[in-house]
């Protein structure tokens, strides 16, 4: 390491694995490290050696008080850097100083974040996309040619809500509204690739490309793995210059027969392909020093979600010697020798969750989410 002086972080989102694996990452590199979140966070909060794990406010219905509650925590830290993890990101870009956090402007996160206007920010950057078409009545629905696209509300996480080639029954069951646009998108065939980068005012310091090798329906992978494909990170660096960005880009793309890298969604946060670096490296992309990729081939897996997800998918699909080999060559994410709390506190976590999303009727994924997503509105 050169030239990086050790100092105060904030890693926000701590309720996710990636928030303690960027956490980890800066105390390795000698930094202070405070975690935060809106909700309790156990495996946050059973890591060992312990965190200094702060509650804030729910920003997505109590903005200004996590606005306050944000500042006071920064004040008292002495904190020279914040860096959101999770979808808590829209409201603290819009909270907190520019200078101190590690994500783009309100403006750019937005236009990232729609799944309709990242197409032009694609565009612009000289990335082919898909053709994409915003929809915001039922006659523009009706005129869709239904066989050839996948459609997703506008503003989404974990593709809970989409569609690939609907049936007419399905989607005449969409409401597209003005204020709650759909987006068609041409389908693409190919292989799923997903792709975390850290972006520094434009410039790529460090990626992580994979294939998430087990996941649960179509939502965020618990088993991935490391894949080397250049047109993918080159599709990013153009992505990441054009818009000057500094902060997490993570990209779902596919890789067509053909070999043409072709993005289909951006998540301007940090996603699973964090959990393949080690020790210091996060931290030090993060502060802008460009640090190699994962090698090809490199294995995570979330534990708790192999053992509650993992085993019965495996069993039902009659793909269990897949599974063992998954989970025998990978590392878990979550644990490290010495500190193996945080696999209980995630299911403590998950059970948390699902209770409130079952009092809600909610999802358990929505659920993880209800308190910090942005789908658009004005932030205030």
């Amino acid at each position: 390491m050169t030239g990086i002086v050790p100092g105060t972080v904030i890693v926000t989102g701590a309720r996710a694995p990636v928030a303690l694996d960027i956490a980890r990452s800066f105390r390795a590199l000698g930094w202070t490290v405070h975690l935060a979140d809106s909700v309790p966070a156990t495996a946050a909060r059973w890591s060992r050696p312990a965190f200094s794990v702060h509650r804030l406010p729910p920003p997505r219905t109590a903005f200004a008080a996590f606005r306050a509650a944000l500042a006071r925590l920064v004040e008292a830290t002495g904190a020279t850097l914040v860096v959101p993890t999770c979808e808590e990101v829209f409201y603290i870009a819009a909270a907190a100083p520019p200078a101190r956090v590690f994500a783009p402007p309100p403006d750019v996160l937005r236009r990232l974040h729609s799944k309709a206007l990242f197409a032009d920010v694609a565009h612009a950057a000289g990335v082919a996309m898909p053709e994409t078409q915003a929809i915001d009545d039922a006659a523009a629905l009706a005129a869709l040619p239904l066989d050839r696209i996948v459609l997703k509300p506008e503003y989404s996480r974990f593709a809970a809500a989409t569609l690939i080639r609907p049936s007419p029954r399905a989607a005449a069951r969409l409401r597209p509204s003005p204020a709650h646009r759909w987006v068609a998108q041409a389908f693409v065939a190919g292989e799923e690739l997903c792709l975390w980068t850290a972006a520094h005012a434009g410039r790529l310091t460090a990626h992580a490309l994979y294939r998430p090798a087990w996941r649960h329906g179509r939502s965020a992978a618990y088993a991935f793995e490391a894949v080397d494909w250049p047109p993918a990170i080159d599709m990013a660096r153009r992505i990441v210059a054009a818009t000057g960005a500094t902060g997490h880009l993570s990209f779902d793309l596919i890789r067509t027969p053909d070999g043409a890298a072709v993005p289909i969604e951006c998540n301007p946060r940090a996603v699973s392909g964090v959990h393949l670096f080690d020790g210091s490296a996060l931290a030090r992309a993060i502060l802008g020093e460009s640090v190699p990729p994962p090698a090809p081939g490199t294995r995570r897996h979330l534990a708790p979600a192999m053992a509650l997800l993992g085993v019965p998918s495996a069993l039902a699909a009659r793909r269990w010697r897949s599974f063992r080999n998954q989970w025998r060559d990978g590392r878990d994410a979550i644990t490290r020798p010495g500190d193996r709390w945080p696999a209980a506190g995630a299911l403590v976590d998950a059970a948390r969750f699902a209770a409130l999303g079952l009092s809600r009727w909610h999802s358990p994924t929505r659920q993880t989410t209800a308190d910090i997503e942005w789908n658009g509105g004005p932030i205030a």
